[in-house]
């Protein structure tokens, strides 16, 4: 689910929605999709990790998805189980393109637990759907990597939903699924794009990549492209709408890598590959159709993951750069450590944080370090002749929904397999438990409809939360993150003991088992449902008005500031707009207070060196001298300690006129000395001044106080 696709070719299916009463078909709508435009709005869309058992805590082997694309609404759906006649079909109906098809249908089908997309969405018209585990534990998910649009066969009956949901329907483990997608396109046709599928059972995970063959005829045995490799034990993979099978063996191996007869024949036949060129025949070079484009928004989401869960390997970025001859990334890599459920939740959530390609930093990321790039995902400005492209990370607006599985062989299947389940925004969703075999489904993962937002909707409330956030993420986004841990700690704790409890029912009456696992789904389900809806009245009470309320109901404006870091670009990108210019001058009052008295001081002194005073009574003395003596001062002249600001810069900066001041002094001690009486402070300035001992600051004090005199 990756791409925007046109309208569904009308296919009968048994389904059941939202709950089950009874076993029955309704008519399923399926659509034939082309490539709009291998770049545009949308596409690039879905992330799958693969964890092998030996790579996990617990012995699980897990796959994820993130079904990703705009105006993409699902809901949790149901594929019960499901006897059939010997001459059931699925009808495919003619079109343009070829007459109506049979497919034989299974005699028995298996009970699987998916996803429904509504009329009018952008995958089509017609209620497409997709299973993602069945009751064996077996999973599928899948990202588009499209390749050439050339290679699409419009002629042809199945395209990817469909051949996951049939997979899962038919078969047990991994392999038999890979035999009966092949089974399938051998007979029906394969009419989709590029496809990279990951499959995973109770013991090992593979990746099935499959292309077209162009617009012909339906041909046994000829209607696809494909190869499957296993994921070794002990390690992961990832795609990212990017194919990733590389070399293959000359020989096929079976519990390793194969593929179809035609895989290098065809790519021949189509001048995809020369044999004569001595280059290695790789997959994903030939089918692929690798370019600056999809290495950076398909290439950047795999190093990512492999960086993060082996940052030993220290994984070069230059290949998801562009970096001419970087050698594509490995198939499969061993973790730093074992992985957890959280573990691989944790890589799930990923805006490139800690990297260079860092999307909560910088100023495309905004005053508060929202990570999210608002579609066109490439563009460009005026004058520049150059194209350029945001980040394009795992988490994402456009998610509909993702999911992190389960599959364990040490416990019975209804308790074993387990689908994480989140809605919207892999980073800021919250995943919960539905076990493989349950009966029914969450109410509030499966009403809504994209045209109208609906408190009773999940994904709305959801998505509504996380939009709310992307206006000030970095102060808002704590909130939802820690009542997402709560909520995931929660379902962790509680797992042991469940899943503990189910088995032992299980020994005795299975049905009973899955009804317990049935009710602690739903019941949990139901809980991130009300929580959320309470986190938004939360955060729309607390964060109001770009302000953060406090418990208190105070509106506190230091929380709510501007990053320095953010403020510090705006300045530099408007240097002189927001500049603060005083028009008053300012006036320090006291300024010339401290050089008075220590002149008085001075004066003070040598008036009484020859008096025979105790030390206690010549400080009290002294400061009622140069107390009174300021005072008056005052009096006679109210602004003669009184220094604007542009003085004190002149001194400050070296920029104040001594020569002059120095001049007017001269002429003020010529008429001073004429008069009697002058006060002993007078004759201390008259002094330092024939001794050049007044620094600028006392210059125009002793100016101040001889023109008061």
């Amino acid at each position: 689910m990756s791409k925007e696709k046109k309208s569904y070719p009308q296919i009968s299916f048994p389904f059941q929605y939202c709950f089950v009463s009874s076993v029955f078909s309704i008519v399923l709508f399926w659509a034939i999709f082309f490539l709009l435009s291998f770049f545009s709005d949308g596409l690039f869309a879905c992330t799958n990790i693969l964890v092998s058992k030996g790579a996990s805590v617990d012995g699980s082997v897990s796959i994820t998805y993130t079904a990703d694309s705009a105006g993409f609404f699902p809901q949790l759906g149901i594929f019960p189980a499901k006897d059939y006649e010997p001459d059931a079909v699925i009808i495919v109906p003619a079109n343009d393109h070829h007459p109506e098809i049979k497919i034989q249908q299974a005699p028995h089908t298996y009970h699987v637990v998916g996803s429904t997309w509504e009329p009018g969405s952008s995958h089509g018209d017609h209620f497409p759907r997709q299973g993602c585990i069945n009751e064996f534990q077996l999973a599928i998910a899948e990202t588009t990597f499209g390749g050439h649009e050339d290679l699409v066969n419009p002629k042809a009956a199945l395209n990817y939903p469909m051949l996951i949901t049939l997979a899962l329907q038919r078969a047990k483990t991994a392999r038999e699924a890979i035999k009966v997608i092949v089974d399938l396109v051998n007979e029906y046709g394969y009419n989709d794009e590029g496809e990279s599928i990951s499959i995973a059972d109770k013991n090992e995970a593979w990746v099935f990549e499959i292309v077209g063959v162009g617009p012909r005829e339906i041909s046994k045995n000829n209607n696809a492209v494909w190869v499957a490799k296993r994921v070794p034990d002990g390690e992961i993979s990832a795609h990212a709408n990017q194919a990733r099978i590389g070399e293959i063996p000359e020989k096929q191996d079976p519990n390793n890598c194969i593929y179809s007869q035609n895989i290098k024949s065809f790519a021949i036949e189509q001048k995809l590959f020369d044999p004569n060129s001595g280059k290695t025949f790789r997959f994903d070079e030939v089918y692929g159709n690798i370019d600056a484009k999809s290495k950076r928004v398909c290439e950047s989401r795999v190093w990512s993951i492999f960086n993060r869960a082996a940052p030993s390997l220290k994984l070069s970025p230059d290949y998801h750069r562009g970096v001419e001859n970087a050698a594509p990334y490995s198939w499969s890599i061993k973790p730093d450590k074992k992985l957890s459920t959280a573990d691989i939740m944790a890589l799930m959530r990923d805006n490139f944080e800690g990297t260079d390609f860092d999307m909560t930093k910088g100023i495309d990321a905004g005053a508060y370090g929202t990570p999210r790039r608002w579609r066109p995902l490439y563009w460009k400005v005026e004058g520049d002749k150059n194209e350029y492209s945001w980040e394009r990370p795992i988490s994402t607006q456009q998610t509909g929904f993702s999911i992190v599985t389960q599959s364990r062989s040490n416990l019975p299947d209804p308790v074993g397999g387990v689908l994480w389940y989140g809605v919207d925004d892999s980073y800021l969703t919250c995943y919960f438990p539905l076990y493989c075999s349950i009966t029914k489904l969450p109410e509030s993962y499966c009403v809504g409809s994209i045209n109208k937002f609906d408190w009773e909707s999940a994904w709305w409330v959801t998505n509504l939360v996380s939009n709310y956030a992307n206006l000030k993420y970095s102060v808002i986004t704590p909130d939802i993150i820690a009542v997402q841990k709560e909520l995931e700690t929660k379902f962790f704790e509680l797992q042991i003991p469940v899943e503990k409890t189910a088995a032992e029912i299980f020994q005795t009456n299975p049905n009973l088992a899955k009804n317990y696992l049935t009710d602690y789904s739903v019941t949990q389900a139901e809980s991130v449902a009300a929580r959320w809806k309470k986190l938004a009245t939360d955060i729309f009470t607390k964060h109001n008005d770009g302000y953060v309320r406090t418990k208190e109901g105070k509106y506190p404006n230091e929380l709510a500031a501007y990053p320095e870091e953010w403020l510090k670009l705006v300045l530099k990108n408007k240097p002189n707009t927001f500049k603060l210019t005083d028009t008053k001058t300012k006036i320090n009052r006291t300024f010339f207070e401290k050089p008075a008295k220590e002149l008085l001081e001075i004066t003070f002194k040598k008036q009484e060196q020859n008096n025979n005073q105790s030390d206690q009574n010549t400080k009290k003395l002294k400061d009622k001298f140069v107390t009174d003596t300021i005072n008056n001062l005052k009096l006679k002249h109210i602004g003669i300690f009184f220094a604007e600001d542009n003085l004190i810069e002149s001194f400050e900066n070296k920029t104040y006129d001594s020569t002059k001041t120095k001049n007017t002094i001269k002429k003020y001690i010529t008429t001073i000395t004429k008069q009697n009486n002058t006060p002993n402070y007078i004759n201390t300035i008259i002094e330092k001044f024939n001794k050049n001992e007044l620094n600028e600051i006392e210059l125009e004090l002793s100016k101040r106080l001889l023109e008061v005199l």
